[in-house]
Order: C-alpha cells, then sequence, then structure tokens
C-alpha cells in the first residue's frame, strides 16, 4: 500500500517539503561523488509517488536530504538564539 495515497489516507497525509529544502538537498547531493541521481528520480522522491526508486539512488538522495536537514536545522537555531546581553555599563561618575 502506498503511503502517501490521497484516496482515504488518514495516517499520513501528503505534506511538500518546502522548497529550500529542496534545493539543499539537491546542492548536497551534487557535491556528492559518483554518478548523480536522473532528474526523473528526484520527482519521485518529493513528489507524492508509489513508483519505486532504485535502492542506489534512494540511498544517495536519502543522504543527502538528511545532510541537508541537519544543515537547516543548525542554521536555524543560531538565528533564532538571541544577542548575548551586555556585561559592561557605562556609569558616568
Amino acid at each position: 500500500m502506498c503511503g502517501y495515497s490521497v484516496i482515504d489516507n488518514t495516517y499520513r497525509p501528503y505534506l511538500a517539503p518546502a522548497d529550500e529544502v529542496v534545493r539543499r538537498t539537491r546542492e548536497a547531493e551534487a557535491a556528492m561523488a559518483g554518478d548523480p541521481v536522473p532528474e526523473a528520480t528526484w520527482d519521485l522522491f518529493f513528489g507524492p509517488s508509489c513508483v519505486p526508486i532504485p535502492p542506489d539512488h534512494f540511498r544517495r538522495m536519502f543522504t543527502a536530504r538528511r545532510a541537508a536537514v541537519t544543515y537547516l536545522a543548525v542554521q536555524s537555531s543560531t538565528r533564532l538564539r538571541p544577542p548575548p546581553a551586555t556585561a559592561f555599563r557605562c556609569v558616568p561618575d
């Protein structure tokens, strides 16, 4: 049974990935050594498709996606941190 079926699927509704995740994943995969994944396979990986993906392509794309999501999580955590409070104050005599 397809996990992303839109017909009577109450367990796992399809949510499209963020554009930044797709972009970073594709950049990470392009930087990897070896043969790149065919263009048509990306639509299967990020879309609501039930077509099987060859294991070597899936492993490569999954690794790239994990690197992209990790990078974006680290970037967002550093942006959300408030600036440190200043420790010194100038007080006139």
